[in-house]
């Protein structure tokens, strides 16, 4: 993921990735809205729209919401540090707090992860790679997600180094840029 350069500000962002979370969300809750047309097992019953509607109206509401706000998943670096945006909230981490930028395996073994350390031994989540493949291709898949992984570690340790090198080089007296 390359970054998008404005300035001082470096925007990585993946649109496709943007895309797949929005239609994710829209397809598995309407996915899931097809059960209230189904009859109940036990009496065989239809439930009437006044029965459900006042779940499925805040629902929609919701998941548009939700789906709009993906387009503003990124992450953001600036001279101040590093600002991971996610669907529900934001982290704003300090560059004077930040370490390294490590790859880390997904708990279940399925991809990759790009995680900030920290000074104070704690990780952030800074970003995900998973690459859906058959089961036949499952190894090539893991490649896959730890060589993209690997490029935005490589991208966000570059960024991290050159700004505290400057940031060091700049002397008390002169204001940050930006």
């Amino acid at each position: 993921m390359a970054p998008i350069v404005d300035g001082e500000r470096r925007t990585y962002a993946s649109r496709a990735r943007q895309r797949l979370m929005a239609v994710s969300m829209i397809v598995l809750s309407l996915v899931s809205l097809t059960l209230l047309f189904e009859p109940d097992p036990d009496t065989g019953m239809k439930p009437h729209p006044g029965d459900y509607v006042w779940f499925v109206v805040p629902l929609g509401i919701m998941i548009a919401v939700l789906a709009w706000r993906t387009r503003r998943a990124r992450l953001v670096t600036d001279p101040a540090g590093i600002d991971i945006i996610r669907v529900v909230g934001h982290e704003m981490i300090p560059w004077r707090d930040l370490r390294r930028f490590e790859v880390h395996p997904t708990p279940g073994r399925q991809g990759y992860g790009v995680v900030a350390r920290l000074h104070d031994e704690r990780m952030v989540k800074v970003s995900t790679e998973i690459v859906v493949r058959p089961l036949r291709d499952r190894e090539q898949a893991k490649e896959i997600a730890r060589h993209r992984a690997a490029a935005t570690t490589a991208y966000l340790e570059a960024d991290r180094v050159g700004r505290v090198a400057v940031s060091r080089e700049r002397t008390p007296d002169q204001p940050a840029r930006g």
